[in-house]
């Protein structure tokens, strides 16, 4: 068995799954947003409105390198890391060492695998399709900014992408452990056949 990585934006089921796989299977999970939440005592949103998001930032970049450090590509565990934990660009200098690390254990036989979908199911499942408040700082417009930045680093980083569009958890669980241990395995029959 190995690593199983999940990445993606917002809206993507990143955390869920990861919660769903390590309760149907057994092994252990971590996931940088709750971690953050963990060691902020507040919300990565929170962070990002009443600190800045150079603080959420910094946070989502040494709390995803602290996770990657701590794993090999054997280790059977889920890590599902946040959005922003691979930075904005490939030009984003700061968390080029999440990046490396993120495909050294690829290279070494990590799974990632990227989970989107379409804009309309992102922004549903985000909240981001509900009444629109005049703000300074638009959330669609930084998310569709962020989506269209952050996009081609899942893509470049994953052994495969999901679109979850139009599908339920349960779904999405099973083919993420198809791609994960391979087929069957998400029909809960992790045993060797008998001759």
């Amino acid at each position: 068995m190995s690593l199983l990585v999940l990445v993606g934006p917002p809206g993507a089921l990143v955390a869920e799954t990861a919660g769903a796989i390590s309760r149907r299977h057994g092994v252990p999970f971590a996931d940088t947003d709750a971690a953050i939440e963990q060691l902020a005592g507040e919300s990565t949103e929170l962070i990002a409105v009443e600190r800045s998001e150079e603080e959420l930032r910094r946070f989502e970049r040494d709390v995803a390198l602290a996770f990657l450090s701590d794993v090999t590509a054997q280790d059977e565990r889920v890590l599902a890391l946040g959005s922003g934990s691979l930075g904005n660009s490939r030009s984003d200098v700061e968390f080029a060492p999440v990046r490396a690390r993120l495909a050294e254990l690829l290279e070494a036989g990590a799974v990632v695998v990227h989970l989107t979908g379409n804009l309309a199911t992102l922004v549903h499942r985000t909240g981001l399709d509900g009444p629109r408040l005049a703000a300074v700082a638009s959330p669609r417009r930084i998310f569709f900014t962020q989506l269209s930045q952050r996009t081609p680093l899942y893509t470049e980083l994953a052994t495969q992408t999901i679109d979850t569009s139009g599908m339920e958890l349960a779904e999405v669980t099973a083919v993420v452990v198809d791609t994960w241990k391979g087929p069957l395995s998400s029909e809960g029959n992790n045993e060797t056949p008998q001759d």
